[in-house]
């Protein structure tokens, strides 16, 4: 298999360098934010589209393994999120954030929670529709 042909592992990979990137960026005038502040909800959507690609792409290796697949997407979208609090420790200018960690983290459970309601949503469409037309066969 191509990654090639793997569009949202692809999709993942460049998001998650574009993260990485743009957490490498000295910034010597970074300021403090507030617990709850707009920086909080830019990390919780930083996150929330990882999340979903991250989702996407494993699917696309295990497309049957629901639950496996939402726990290896939470456990390696949580990690890359503290890897890149850690790594921004060491970025001249930066600083590691425990309140930019429960951010990122909140946007993993977010996107989570929305890729099962989708999902879910998809299922119950797709049976009502495998009902009808046994039912117009049955006719």
């Amino acid at each position: 298999m191509r990654l090639l042909n793997k569009k949202y592992t692809l999709f993942a990979v460049l998001y998650l360098s574009l993260i990485f990137i743009q957490s490498s960026i000295p910034s010597e005038k970074i300021p403090r934010m507030a617990i709850l502040s707009f920086d909080k909800i830019i990390h919780a959507g930083i996150y929330f589209i990882a999340t979903i690609l991250i989702y996407l792409a494993i699917r696309e290796y295990r497309p049957f393994d629901t639950g496996k697949i939402a726990w290896l997407t939470f456990s390696i979208t949580v990690l890359y999120a503290l890897s890149d609090e850690i790594h921004q420790y060491f970025v001249p200018g930066r600083h590691a954030s425990f309140w930019d960690f429960v951010a990122d983290t909140a946007g993993v459970t977010t996107g989570l929670l929305i890729v099962h309601v989708v999902r879910k949503r998809i299922l119950v469409s797709h049976r009502e529709d495998l009902k009808h037309m046994n039912h117009s066969r049955e006719l």
